[in-house]
């Protein structure tokens, strides 16, 4: 019997372990071709968010669009009763794990390596500014749950312009170049809401983006003024500026 007890305590004591390693090296498996089922259902896989376990979270699911998207949506319940520094911290996670929600890193580098070779201020090559970002929309995932959910996350817009409203207050507390990902992910999201599928079209929408037009236009362009304000243009790195004016948003180069 003793015998017995102890097998099953080595059993036990080895299935624990394996759990831990699984855990610990979980960014891998999220990422790799054997944990296609978890796929299947990734919001019953991430537990409720809070603002102690919000950042593991997020880095864990960095490399799954779907596993970010249901991050993300956890994050938005877990600001329903959030307030004070938790809120403030939880808000800010949203911006990564909205970018990594919809791939964006991997759109936003591969639009910035065409965007290089072309004269962002010559009117000659606009038409094919406008492709290069037309196609990069269509490479990104979840653009509308997204958009969504990010946008009932953030605080609302106040006084722009005054570098002590509440939200540019807020918004120093975030890195330049997350306000600007998530500005770039709601314009995302509305292009792919308003089905604009031609140059043409998106052109139109990039010429009177700065009008405002709708919601995640607004945000959008608080978002990439907050990377102004307090001489934060520097803190962008040179491939977001290009994208901020290859989309007309708030001119930061």
């Amino acid at each position: 019997m003793v015998l017995f007890n102890n097998i099953r305590k080595l059993r036990f004591f080895l299935l624990v372990l394996m759990i831990a390693v699984l855990l610990l090296s979980c960014t891998d498996f999220f990422s790799n071709s054997w944990a296609s089922w978890a796929a299947r259902d990734p919001d019953k896989l991430v537990p409720t968010v809070t603002a102690g376990n919000v950042d593991e979270l997020i880095a864990i699911s960095e490399n799954n669009t779907d596993l970010s998207l249901a991050v993300l949506k956890k994050i938005g319940n877990a600001t329903k009763g959030a307030s004070g520094d938790d809120l403030l911290k939880l808000q800010k996670a949203a911006l990564g794990a909205a970018t990594n929600a919809v791939g964006l890193t991997q759109a936003v580098l591969s639009t910035v390596k065409d965007l290089g070779n072309i004269d962002l201020t010559d009117p000659n090559e606009t038409d094919q500014v406008k492709q290069i970002v037309l196609d990069a929309i269509g490479s990104m995932k979840n653009l509308d749950s997204t958009s969504t959910v990010l946008l009932a996350i953030l605080p609302v817009p106040d006084d722009l312009n005054n570098p002590d409203s509440a939200f540019n207050e807020w918004a120093r507390g975030a890195k330049a170049d997350d306000l600007a990902m998530a500005a770039v992910v709601l314009i995302a999201g509305d292009v792919k809401d308003k089905n604009i599928e031609t140059i043409e079209d998106i052109g139109d929408y990039i010429d009177g983006l700065n009008s405002g037009t709708s919601d995640n236009a607004e945000m959008a362009l608080a978002l990439a003024l907050a990377t102004t304000l307090n001489n934060r243009v520097d803190e962008l790195s040179d491939s977001l500026k290009n994208v901020l004016n290859g989309l007309n948003l708030f001119p930061v180069v």
